[in-house]
C-alpha cells in the first residue's frame, strides 16, 4: 500500500471515528447506554468504570484500531462487493459488525447471567454505530479514496 493511501485511510478513519461518537454516541445515548451500563453500576467488581485518562487514552487507541481495521477491511473489499456506495458500505461494515457481535457473544458465554445483559446490549450497540459509521463510509470513502470503484 502506498503512503499516500494509507494517510488517506487513516483520514476517513479519524472522520469515521468523529461520526461515530457525536452522532453514535447521540443515538447511543437516548437509546441504550442506560440498560447497557446497569450491569457496570450492580457489578464493580467485573467492570472498570473508574477510567483515568490514560486509561481513556488506551480504550480510544484500541478503538480507532478497530475502526482503522474496518476501513481496511473495506478498502480490500470493497471492488468485489455489487452495487453502489450505499450498499457497498453496508455489506462491508455489516460483515464486520456481524464479527464484533460474535466476538461479543463469544465473551458473554463466559460470563454469569448477571452481567450477560451488557454483552446483549453492546451487541444492540454495534449495530447502531456500524450503521452510523458505514452511512459515513458511503459518503467519504468515495470522495477520499481516489483508487474507489
Amino acid at each position: 500500500m502506498a503512503v499516500g493511501l494509507v494517510l488517506r485511510l487513516l483520514a476517513l478513519t479519524v472522520l469515521l471515528n468523529l461520526l461515530r461518537y457525536l452522532v453514535g454516541g447521540f443515538i447511543e445515548g437516548f437509546t441504550i447506554m442506560g440498560p447497557m451500563h446497569a450491569p457496570m453500576a450492580r457489578f464493580p467488581q467485573v467492570f472498570d468504570t473508574d477510567f483515568s485518562g490514560g486509561d481513556l487514552a488506551v480504550s480510544l487507541l484500541y478503538n480507532f484500531m478497530m475502526w482503522f481495521f474496518a476501513v481496511c477491511l473495506f478498502h480490500l473489499m470493497q471492488p468485489s462487493l455489487a452495487g453502489g456506495w450505499w450498499a457497498k458500505s453496508f455489506k462491508g461494515y455489516g460483515l464486520v459488525c456481524l464479527f464484533f457481535i460474535s466476538l461479543a457473544a463469544v465473551y458473554m458465554n463466559h460470563y454469569n447471567d448477571a452481567v450477560k445483559p451488557f454483552y446483549l446490549w453492546s451487541m444492540v450497540d454495534a449495530v447502531i454505530v456500524f450503521s452510523v459509521v458505514a452511512a459515513g463510509n458511503a459518503l467519504l470513502y468515495p470522495r477520499m479514496i481516489p483508487t474507489a470503484k
